[in-house]
């Protein structure tokens, strides 16, 4: 149940960064796109690295994939955010052309 609500959580708040980039700061579709998939990115590379942190105090886990997952955890929940962002975004650059 916990795991459910936290992506409910992360959800909205990408949703509310969409919706603020795109209508109180009236970015482009493409710039709303970026700063939220960098704002995503950003939150995979904290995750990476306090699970880098939490195996080094347990003296567990395979260091060299995590050192890895610094650089590869932003990537692959980064690029997926963009598609999302840009093509929400632009949908609600139509919509708003059409009124």
């Amino acid at each position: 149940m916990w795991r459910l609500a936290a992506w409910l959580i992360c959800a909205v708040a990408f949703a509310i960064h969409i919706g603020l980039e795109h209508f109180r700061l009236r970015n482009s579709p493409r710039r709303t796109a970026f700063h939220a998939s960098l704002s995503v990115a950003l939150g995979a590379f904290g995750l990476a690295g306090a699970a880098n942190i939490h195996a080094l105090r347990a003296q567990t886990g395979n260091q060299r994939l995590l050192a890895l997952a610094l650089v590869i955890w932003p990537i692959i929940t980064g690029v997926p955010a963009f598609v999302v962002a840009l093509t929400v975004a632009a949908g609600l650059a139509r919509i708003k052309e059409r009124d």
